[in-house]
């Protein structure tokens, strides 16, 4: 198994401590492109400010993710988000662009991929600026989005 550390190293939210409250829906609602792009955003603004309750209430309990780096992570939700709030992980920058994102819709599967950059510390060792492209998986479940899984693939400038 690998050290919970290198797992969040990889992982810009990557994961999105105490519970918070899912975004509104309203009651009857159905999965869509719409409220699924909203569930990703509410997720990237809990990133961007390291606020670890928005990001908890995102990631479902069984949330896994791979890294850039190739590693896999699974079940790590509360060490992740416990990391953020304890100041062990932030992020100085966290830039989503879900303008271009590619949104599928599988009944109550959403593949949401796009492109991010951040930067930030991890246990007060700072890490530079990383782009990527980012795929998360969601599932609708009691009339909300919660993120399933993350896949992160580094973008090598040409």
């Amino acid at each position: 198994m690998i050290h919970v550390a290198a797992l969040i190293m990889g992982f810009s939210l990557i994961a999105p401590a105490g519970m918070y409250a899912a975004s509104p829906v309203p009651p009857g609602a159905a999965p869509t492109k719409e409220n699924v792009l909203a569930a990703e955003e509410e997720l990237s603004r809990g990133m961007r400010t390291n606020d670890a309750d928005t990001v908890h209430g995102r990631l479902d309990p069984d949330w896994a993710f791979v890294t850039a780096n190739g590693d896999i992570g699974d079940g790590l939700r509360e060490d992740f988000c416990a990391a953020i709030k304890s100041g062990d992980f932030v992020r100085t920058t966290y830039d989503v662009d879900l303008s271009s994102a590619r949104v599928r819709l599988y009944g109550n599967i959403a593949v949401v991929t796009f492109n991010l950059s951040y930067a930030g510390s991890l246990r007060g060792k700072s890490f530079a600026l990383m782009k990527q492209l980012q795929t998360d998986v969601w599932k609708w479940e009691d009339g909300t989005w919660k993120a399933i899984f993350t896949d992160e693939t580094r973008v090598v400038e040409k």
